[in-house]
């Protein structure tokens, strides 16, 4: 059992992987003890989802850690920010936003039980790009009354202090605002019932993925990468 999964979505950010694998996987094994890193990588081919490959992780490593933490490649954690957060224990009904999107949701770095993510089905599968995910998982969060706790908000600019090293991901970014999806995820719940709410969540998450392994390998002794399609 480890007290830690850091869980990596990733594709086509090469620079940023080897700047991670170079300054915070160190940091990581000095200063979280029995943490391992999952690097999750999308196959080409398809636009990015990073639902799916955050519940890949989640779902792999089920029952083998007590929490998880979401880690985006482009927001990297220094010394500090590992001694004072990513160690930090929390309970089982909580979501530590230790560096959260604009809009204070689920996105960016967040630490959860692994109880609290599988009782709200982790991501849906459905929303291909960026845009709406983590409002999602926030939905389903405050649907199932997890209590969030937020340490910082992330103001889309470029960060180097004690705490972070960030990087522009802008250009690389497809957003998906206007698709279908976006409309239903971000603004459409909060208008469903309750029960509305409820089949959604159980009916498109943990319960309902499929995916292939491609390639899994160790990296060194606490980093994992697995390369998947789906």
């Amino acid at each position: 059992m480890y007290n830690n999964i850091i869980i990596v979505p990733y594709r086509n950010r090469e620079k940023q992987l080897n700047y991670f694998m170079e300054n915070v996987v160190p940091l990581v094994k000095t200063n979280l003890q029995n943490t391992k890193i999952i690097i999750i990588e999308q196959e080409q081919g398809k636009i990015f989802n990073k639902g799916v490959l955050m519940n890949i992780g989640f779902k792999m490593y089920k029952n083998k850690t007590i929490y998880f933490i979401q880690n985006d490649i482009d927001l990297t954690p220094k010394k500090k920010c590992l001694e004072e957060y990513y160690s930090k224990n929390i309970e089982n009904n909580e979501v530590l936003a230790i560096l959260t999107s604009p809009c204070n949701v689920y996105g960016g770095i967040i630490k959860i039980s692994n109880d609290a993510i599988h009782k709200i089905n982790g991501y849906p599968n459905d929303i291909w790009g960026w845009g709406c995910e983590d409002k999602a998982l926030q939905n389903r969060g405050e649907f199932n009354n997890l209590k969030k706790t937020t340490i910082f908000i992330h103001n889309n600019k470029l960060r180097d202090d004690e705490y972070f090293k960030t990087f522009d991901d802008t250009k690389d970014r497809v957003t998906t605002y206007l698709n279908n999806n976006h409309r239903i995820h971000y603004y459409n719940f909060q208008h469903l019932d309750n029960n509305e709410k409820n089949e959604r969540i159980n009916n498109n998450g943990l319960n309902t993925l499929e995916y292939t392994i491609i390639e899994r390998k160790n990296l060194n002794s606490i980093v994992e990468l697995i390369k998947v399609d789906f």
